[in-house]
């Protein structure tokens, strides 16, 4: 079977909370692998399995190293505590051939609850990825998660300095952090509109769901009562933990510099999100208009930046937190 909703991304944008309170839902099921990844990475594998497994246990790419972390956190798991349908399943997803038939399986498990997956990369897919999907899942829901830019794309930063083991980004040179910054793979998951348009080439706009991470922050019950009812699922469960934040990298203070610069280069995509949708988007331009052009004269500013003087003069210009995520029909 395949999944009934797919989360696209975006990353660094609220899709791990969204995850684990999704899974928390007895009505819904999603696979213990958070992000799948099968039409943006598992789709190209070479179909033999040896050299497809040689290649996951030797590589040097980002998805290889990410797969070695997964099998060796999942086997301690199995060795404190073993199941074996968790057990299987694993087998399935680490050294089964993927392949669209192997994509449904994974779901299985599920069946007879709404079943579905996150992985943020999707929302760099392409339009024939994207067609592939719909070929396959075409009464399928979308959820789209969203965030300022400048923020996203800073909290990207943060997580490839954890992960790589180096110094935080806050350390990091300006030089380096700003060639970062233009990497295809920073502009691309940050390109929100584009991804809507491409999804929304497929998938109409009642099937597509638009979230805020201000929501997730402001509005944390409802913006998930909102989802759960999108999905058609019982919308009154409230999981434990709603508010528990997770992956909070570099939350309380983030470098003045890097945020100026990064306002500056989103200045267009934040334009046009502001048009598009108003709201909290609104805020996003007005950091993006009034960070380069008068940066805080210390060193360090607050972040997120809700929690800046951008957001108390962004109020006294008529703005004020308001529950906005939605389906795109809406």
């Amino acid at each position: 079977m395949y999944p009934h909703f797919i989360g696209i991304g975006a990353q660094k944008a609220g899709t791990t909370w969204l995850s684990r309170n999704l899974q928390m839902h007895p009505g819904i099921w999603m696979p213990s692998v958070k992000e799948v990844h099968y039409f943006d990475e598992k789709i190209e594998d070479p179909k033999n399995p040896v050299s497809r497994l040689f290649g996951r246990a030797s590589g040097k790419r980002d998805r290889d190293r990410r797969w070695r972390r997964q099998v060796r956190r999942r086997a301690g798991r199995h060795l404190k505590n073993f199941s074996r349908r968790d057990f299987l399943w694993d087998l399935k997803y680490y050294a089964g051939t993927p392949g669209d038939a192997w994509y449904a399986s994974l779901f299985e498990p599920g069946r007879g609850r709404t079943v579905g997956e996150i992985t943020p990369a999707y929302s760099t897919l392409g339009p024939d990825a994207v067609a592939h999907v719909h070929a396959l899942a075409p009464e399928a829901k979308i959820v789209l998660m969203m965030r300022n830019p400048i923020e996203r794309a800073w909290s990207q930063a943060a997580m490839r300095f954890d992960k790589a083991g180096e110094s935080a980004a806050d350390a990091a040179g300006t030089e380096r952090l700003r060639r970062l910054f233009e990497r295809q793979g920073f502009r691309s998951r940050t390109d929100y509109l584009r991804a809507l348009d491409t999804w929304s080439a497929y998938y109409p706009e009642d099937r597509i769901f638009v979230g805020f991470l201000e929501d997730v922050h402001f509005f944390p019950e409802e913006l998930l009562g909102r989802v759960y009812d999108f999905l058609g699922v019982d919308a009154s469960f409230k999981p434990p933990g709603l508010t528990r934040k997770v992956h909070t990298r570099s939350v309380g203070r983030v470098p003045a510099a890097p945020m100026s610069y990064l306002a500056a280069s989103y200045g267009d995509e934040a334009s046009r999100l502001a048009e598009r949708f108003g709201g909290y988007a609104s805020f996003w331009l007005h950091c993006a208009r009034h960070l380069p052009k008068d940066p805080p004269p210390e060193a360090t500013m607050p972040y997120p930046l809700w929690e800046s003087s951008l957001w108390q003069e962004w109020a006294e210009t008529g703005g004020r937190a308001t529950l906005q995520s939605a389906p795109l029909a809406l």
